[in-house]
């Protein structure tokens, strides 16, 4: 008889990284997937919901005209979808790194001279920094939002699902 040469338990080398797995279930639908699916739009989220779907499943059939036409008008809405996503993604490096950095300036500021009144426009950098990303992703989501038709003063902030 052959015996597995290998041992019962893996070497820690070959376990693999359940960190790099994806998700066993889809995100949850945010604020603004609710807004946009207000407005008879869509987002990625909201397309892989069960209730979806089940109802793509047990739609009919479409002509190959029709199937271009509906993966054209997908196409546009994840273009923007990955737009807005990319340019908060940018917002929050920036932030990031702006933070990171006043943080060193305000760690070594207080080492060598706790007394000192730059702490406090350090500080005033920081907050300069966090409104600024503020006003950026406030920005990228009236653009996304206004893909879909809906000025940013007609988003609520209520209706939750």
């Amino acid at each position: 008889m052959f015996q597995r040469s290998t041992p019962r338990n893996p070497s820690p080398a070959k376990k693999r990284d359940l960190s790099l797995l994806p998700h066993s279930k889809p995100p949850e639908v945010n604020h603004l997937d609710h807004q946009i699916g207000l407005r008879n739009g869509s987002t990625s989220v909201l397309e892989f919901s069960p209730s979806r779907v089940q109802r793509a499943k047990l739609a009919p059939s479409l002509t190959p005209s029709a199937r271009i036409e509906e993966l054209t008008r997908e196409l546009g809405q994840m273009r923007q979808e990955i737009q807005f996503y990319r340019q908060c993604f940018e917002i929050l490096q920036r932030l990031r790194d702006k933070s990171y950095d006043v943080y060193q300036q305000i760690f070594l500021e207080h080492y060598l001279d706790p007394g000192s009144g730059r702490v406090g426009e350090l500080m005033s950098q920081l907050h300069h920094a966090l409104e600024e990303s503020v006003r950026h992703e406030a920005a990228a989501k009236r653009d996304w939002i206004g893909f879909w038709g809906r000025e940013s003063n007609q988003i609520e902030d209520g209706g939750w699902i």
